[in-house]
């Protein structure tokens, strides 16, 4: 389950907004809304009213870690779309359905490192940065675990295979 800070980072990516845009919007100072999204600072009921009209969604959303759905989201991922999202990965190339686009990025920006380092591409592995963190957080917040964990390791085997 994503923490309210989570699912407020979440929404705030979703609606392209930096730190010091919604920290405005919401009247509160840049980093108390840095520190509610790392989790370090405990939020009042009137704060979570004003980031959720500064979002524009309801406080509910934010309370019940109800995480932005990207556009052309699909909830079920039968095994042949999980296939083709694996391949496109591996090979580097986008999926013909806008749902399986959408995955088939996130995915990308997670496995990136690990895809040049199986693939040859690099001697040495690459730390993941921030945008393959927000890129798994998102996942994480949309799939369950066990098909990210299906998903991963069919891209890799298709990796391991070029």
């Amino acid at each position: 389950m994503l923490t309210f800070g989570d699912n407020l980072l979440l929404w705030r990516l979703h609606r392209s907004l930096s730190q010091e845009r919604l920290a405005a919007l919401a009247d509160l100072p840049r980093p108390n809304l840095s520190d509610i999204e790392k989790g370090k600072r405990d939020v009042t009921l009137s704060t979570i009213r004003s980031l959720a009209n500064a979002l524009n969604i309801s406080p509910g959303t934010l309370v019940n870690a109800e995480p932005p759905k990207p556009e052309h989201w699909k909830e079920n991922l039968p095994r042949d779309a999980m296939e083709r999202i694996a391949r496109s990965v591996a090979l580097g190339i986008q999926p013909e359905d806008p749902s399986e686009q959408n995955i088939s990025i996130l995915l990308n920006d997670v496995l990136h490192c690990n895809l040049q380092s199986v693939q040859g591409r690099k001697r040495h592995l690459s730390l993941p940065g921030r945008k393959s963190d927000r890129a798994w957080l998102l996942l994480r917040a949309l799939y369950p675990a066990e098909l990210l964990n299906s998903l991963l390791m069919r891209t890799l085997e298709h990796a391991e295979l070029l």
